[in-house]
């Protein structure tokens, strides 16, 4: 699940609904839709928003433990690595929220850098240490939420087996900062999902739909701002039957886009 949260953020920043002062209600809106039809839960704007403020707080701390000596990332298992145990323990002392995270695997740790780093270098979502208490104190419920293939797994303790080849290991090579999967490829990974989604839910009112049909609407629907989830999903089902309109949303300039809608809504 987190994946295709990951992609469905990427795809709206690409469409513009990510600013400096972070994810557009729109975008929100676009991620509670697809993992709500992806994966039939009930996923809100706000289970969204405290994933993402957990997604930064594990980057502030991840970032900032890789950016000391003796220090590294594990590309194959997903987790840091520690040269010395005593040196370790000493960064844990006055970096207390670190430590959860000597055991911790992030199979999503790419995502992370990729839809966090410039928010913390432009410091828009830094996390105070209070922040990062609270991220933690609130992550199992938020891993709850996400458990339809979760990726952050907690390893309280590591077996003699897997320490053993943690001591005799290096790092595997792969920087943290990697892409797996090029833009290109994210973006039509995520609208095929939302077409698919939307494809099931038409076609049980309907019947069939045309799915280059259907992604042109999730398109276009993505770009309108401003608009809540239920307001969007009416606005995809709209747009979906009346091929005329459509031509009219796409035309206008994106910030007439939303009154229009709106009025034809009758909202």
């Amino acid at each position: 699940m987190e994946r295709v949260l990951a992609d469905v953020l990427r795809d709206q920043r690409n469409l513009g609904n990510k600013g400096d002062g972070g994810w557009k209600r729109s975008a929100l809106n676009a991620a509670t839709v697809v993992l709500s039809t992806s994966f039939n839960v009930n996923v809100t704007s706000d289970n969204v928003k405290n994933r993402i403020k957990l997604w930064r707080s594990w980057y502030g701390i991840v970032s900032d433990i890789l950016g000391q000596s003796g220090f590294d990332w594990d590309g194959t298992k997903h987790m840091i690595t520690v040269e010395n145990e005593n040196a370790w323990n000493e960064y844990c002392t006055s970096h207390k929220s670190a430590k959860p995270f000597r055991y911790k695997v992030l199979q999503n740790w790419d995502d992370i850098v990729d839809l966090c780093a410039k928010d913390r270098a432009t410091g828009h979502g830094a996390e105070t240490a209070m922040d990062a208490d609270e991220a933690m104190s609130r992550e199992t419920n938020e891993v709850e939420f996400m458990g339809l293939g979760a990726t952050a797994i907690d390893l309280e303790e590591p077996s003699s087996n897997t320490k053993g080849k943690r001591q005799g290991s290096t790092s595997s090579g792969t920087h943290p900062h990697k892409r797996k999967m090029g833009e290109k490829e994210g973006i039509a990974a995520s609208l095929d999902k939302m077409a698919n989604s939307f494809n099931r839910m038409v076609e049980k009112m309907d019947g069939k739909v045309d799915d280059e049909d259907i992604q042109e609407v999730l398109r276009e629907t993505s770009l309108i701002p401003d608009l809540n989830r239920q307001q969007w999903a009416k606005a995809i089902k709209w747009l979906a039957d009346d091929p005329k309109q459509l031509a009219i949303v796409k035309a206008l300039p994106i910030h007439q886009k939303t009154n229009y809608v709106l009025t034809h809504l009758g909202e």
